[in-house]
Parts: C-alpha cells; sequence; structure tokens
C-alpha cells in the first residue's frame, strides 16, 4: 500500500503544477471561472492528506526524528524529508487555500494568482527533482 501512495503522490505532483499554471494563466488574464480553482483546492487537498500519512507512517518523516534524533538537522538530506519538504507544501497549500477563499470571496484573479504564483514557486523549490543531490528522485517512479 504504502508504495502505491508514494507512485499517487507523485502522480499528483505533475497534476498540481498543472492545475496551478493553467490557474495562474487564467487569473492573470482575469478569467472568474472558479472551477479550475476548485479542481486545484481539491488536489491540494488529496496530496496533503497522502503527505501527511507519508510523513506520520512511512519511512522518509517523522521517523527520522525518532531514529536519529537532532541529527535529522545537521544532515541535509534528513532534514529535507523531516521538515523541509512538509513544511514547504504545508506553507503552498496554505496559500493555494487562502487564495480560492480570497477569489470566491471577491473576485479578485490578480490577488489570487499571486498567491497561486508563490505556492507554485514554493512546491518547485521542496519537490525532490531528479537533480537534487542526496535527495533527488526519478521523474516517475515506478516506471522504469
Amino acid at each position: 500500500m504504502y508504495n502505491g501512495l508514494i507512485h499517487l503522490h507523485n502522480v499528483m505532483r505533475w497534476i498540481i503544477i498543472v492545475l496551478l499554471l493553467l490557474n495562474i494563466i487564467k487569473m492573470f488574464s482575469g478569467n472568474k471561472n472558479i472551477v479550475w480553482s476548485k479542481w486545484l483546492l481539491i488536489s491540494s487537498h488529496i496530496m496533503l492528506i497522502i503527505g501527511l500519512y507519508q510523513y506520520f507512517f512511512g519511512n522518509w518523516g517523522f521517523k527520522l526524528f525518532k531514529a536519529y534524533g537532532a541529527e535529522v538537522m545537521k544532515t541535509a538530506s534528513l532534514r529535507f524529508w523531516a521538515v523541509e519538504h512538509i513544511t514547504g507544501m504545508v506553507l503552498a497549500i496554505a496559500l493555494i487555500t487562502i487564495g480560492h477563499i480570497s477569489f470566491k470571496k471577491t473576485g479578485n484573479t490578480k490577488k489570487t494568482a499571486i498567491l497561486y504564483t508563490i505556492a507554485l514557486i514554493v512546491i518547485l523549490a521542496v519537490v525532490p527533482w531528479p537533480f537534487r543531490a542526496g535527495i533527488g528522485r526519478q521523474w516517475f517512479p515506478g516506471i522504469h
């Protein structure tokens, strides 16, 4: 089950990046259709649930603190998985949520586009891309 969730988590990454790009373009162009923003919100919250499950019950999250203690903060690759990845992703999903709620209440597409752009930058910064030394993962895990 855990491997299946890892693969789903990876597929959801691409869905969220595409939805963010689509929403940013739509918002900056002044399109007030909320449907795509709602899909982004739903997808990001599903990703959050999957990610939190992996963090608390998988091998690359909370268990690192139990196994290594304070050493986690001294080792870049362990710190990435135990602290940086989850913090960045929760922040990005909070920005997506705030952007969606703001758009729903005020219809302000520019503010929403800015919040979504910041969320995209945060996500791109904390994804374990294959070229990142020590933490890199495959573009599409499970597909060889």
